[in-house]
């Protein structure tokens, strides 16, 4: 049976969910969903197409993850993008302590709705995956954000399932991505086992010898042993471009934001999905079916008419709910680039050397973490003799005093 059609099939099958389990990140409590696993497996975060997590998708998920005997977590976290990608981090940090996977590898993993969010959250914070795994829908949403970047999964492979028609009406998109240097595999139709297996394939590297991040918000300065902790925009380096994968900047309508899948059928844009504590116009499940009066047959016809825009004002359109039709005045607004100054950190531990060469852009500060098996090791950034560690542990390092690496505070 295809991994793909495998929802459906379990719908009808449900069995209740556990009680959940509280975790904090960010001064923010949040909930998951575990089922334990053989000591020392491997553990499956899967991220829920829906908001509720609804006992059909923990049925669906836990059977998958009984197949390997894999611990399965599924968390039920809201927010903002980048909120969701600390969080997630926050709870595979948890789940390593409270549930002793100190070294097992933990993937991530989601199906249609979810998509987005494991490219995003992939790009924006690899090291807590050994890999992970995106079953159809599409990473649009991911690129659209303008702060996805490339060189984030050099060392996380990211495989997509896809059917051959998802292959065909996504190619543009695969191509796009694969250009840009995002680490993707494309999975043709596999079965669950070839899906399971391709995940095992993948081992958790805490200190991998070569590194490679950039990223536009400081709070996520961390890449795998290096934590950016000072940006200095004057700390140009054009020998270190952005490697950000331009999305396509598409007009959108002043709505509050909303969500919809690509693949939809028409009639007309299908809203499936709302922000939380929205205060716009729209409810789920209405049908945006006109623009300035034109018929939109279904979401990629949407998509193409609003890639026609190319200035901002204001739009009337027709929307339908329960059978009923009625007008909005809105506006058509276009995407303005947030993270317009990013850092970007290459490392590399050469072992027969024992040094660890550093180059960056856009950084002053960094925290530098050092194993055991480095030691001694000599450190030299953007070309300057930093530090030579006899002992392992983190280190605070700056650009700006050469020589003057200290021991990093203990958290409280």
């Amino acid at each position: 049976m295809l991994l793909l059609c495998l929802i459906p099939a379990l719908a009808l099958a449900q069995t209740a969910m556990p009680e959940p389990k509280k975790f904090t990140a960010e001064k923010q409590e949040f909930s998951y969903y575990y089922a334990a696993g053989k000591p020392d497996s491997a553990a499956l975060v899967v991220l829920p197409a829906s908001i509720e997590a609804p006992p059909a998708e923990w049925t669906y998920w836990r059977q998958i993850a009984a197949a390997r005997q894999w611990h399965l977590i599924l968390p039920v976290i809201h927010g903002a993008a980048d909120t969701v990608v600390k969080a997630l981090d926050a709870l595979v940090e948890h789940i390593r302590k409270q549930h002793s996977l100190e070294k097992a590898p933990v993937y991530l993993t989601g199906a249609g709705a979810s998509v987005g969010m494991v490219f995003y959250a992939a790009a924006r914070a690899p090291h807590p995956w050994a890999a992970a795994l995106a079953v159809g829908g599409t990473p649009k949403p991911a690129v659209d954000s303008d702060r996805l970047f490339g060189a984030n999964t050099s060392n996380l492979e990211v495989g997509w399932a896809v059917s051959a028609e998802e292959k065909a009406a996504t190619n543009s998109l695969r191509h796009r991505l694969q250009t840009g240097g995002y680490n993707l595999a494309l999975l043709e139709a596999p079965t669950i086992d070839q899906a399971l297996g391709w995940l095992a394939g993948h081992r958790h590297q805490e200190f991998p010898e070569k590194i490679d991040c950039e990223t536009g918000n400081p709070t996520l300065g961390r890449c795998y042993w290096i934590k950016a902790v000072e940006f200095d925009p004057s700390l140009r380096n054009d020998a270190v471009p952005s490697t950000r994968i331009n999305p396509d900047r598409h007009a959108s309508l002043d709505l509050g934001g909303f969500g919809y899948q690509l693949s939809a059928k028409g009639p007309g844009l299908l809203v499936e999905w709302l922000p939380e504590k929205y205060e716009g116009p729209l409810k789920r499940n209405d049908r945006i079916v006109a623009l300035s009066g034109k018929p939109i047959s279904d979401a990629r016809h949407y998509a193409e008419l609003m890639s026609q825009v190319l200035e901002e004002r204001p739009v009337a359109i027709t929307v339908e709910r329960d059978k009923e039709r009625f007008r909005l005045t809105t506006r058509y607004q276009l995407p303005k680039r947030e993270e317009v100054l990013t850092m970007r950190i290459q490392a590399h531990y050469a072992a027969q050397a024992k040094e660890i060469v550093i180059v960056s852009r856009t950084v002053a500060t960094v925290e530098l973490t050092i194993p055991p098996h480095w030691i001694p090791v000599r450190v030299n950034w953007n070309g300057s003799q930093m530090a030579t560690p006899q002992n392992p542990g983190c280190f605070i390092l700056s650009i700006k005093t050469p020589g003057a690496a200290r021991p990093c505070l203990k958290e409280q």
